[in-house]
């Protein structure tokens, strides 16, 4: 029993694999792939752009319970820090594609 059982595990992923359709790519041209890569960009910055707004809010949680512990105090400084920096990070990756063409074009 025990090894129909782990038959079936191992062979049931392939069976499921089977099943699906792989999707058909409009991608005919580079600027086709270019548009595709825009959109990556600009998902994964927004997603990088929510989480650091999430994590701004965190640190000011933290600091507003630390209660005047000066290690809470300093861990709450801490991820401000680290959320400034990643919102910078967000924004010049929304922004990377235009700074580098200007640095290129001259």
């Amino acid at each position: 029993m025990k090894k129909i059982l782990l038959a079936s595990l191992i062979i049931l992923p392939i069976v499921a694999m089977a099943q699906v359709n792989v999707p058909q790519t409009n991608i005919k041209s580079l600027s086709d792939i270019e548009r595709v890569i825009n959109s990556i960009v600009t998902w994964v910055s927004g997603i990088f752009f929510a989480i650091a707004i999430l994590f701004l809010l965190w640190a000011a949680f933290l600091y507003l319970s630390s209660g005047g512990d000066e290690d809470k105090v300093k861990t709450a400084k801490d991820n401000l820090i680290y959320a400034i920096i990643a919102i910078a990070v967000a924004l010049l990756a929304g922004t990377a594609r235009s700074i580098i063409e200007s640095v290129l074009n001259r």
